[in-house]
């Protein structure tokens, strides 16, 4: 339930950002066609962004290389 909450504020933030930076009116109708395709171009972005991030940690080597010993461990 966290998550989805938190999801939406992002997504809520990032609507207002667009809105804020471009001086959109949202009761013009062009102005909100305009934020329409702008909101979506950033959708489109975050998610490419976001597996591209997913594909990087999916192909790191996450294990140790060789032989690693911990200090005070050894036996």
């Amino acid at each position: 339930m966290k998550i989805a909450i938190i999801l939406i504020k992002f997504l809520f933030i990032g609507a207002l950002f667009i809105i804020s930076n471009q001086n959109l009116y949202l009761s013009d109708a062009q102005d909100f066609s305009t934020f329409v395709d702008l909101y979506y171009a950033w959708l489109d972005e975050l998610s490419v962004h976001a597996l591209e991030i997913t594909g990087y940690v999916m192909n790191s080597e996450w294990l140790p290389q060789g032989n690693v010993s911990i200090a005070g461990l050894e036996g």
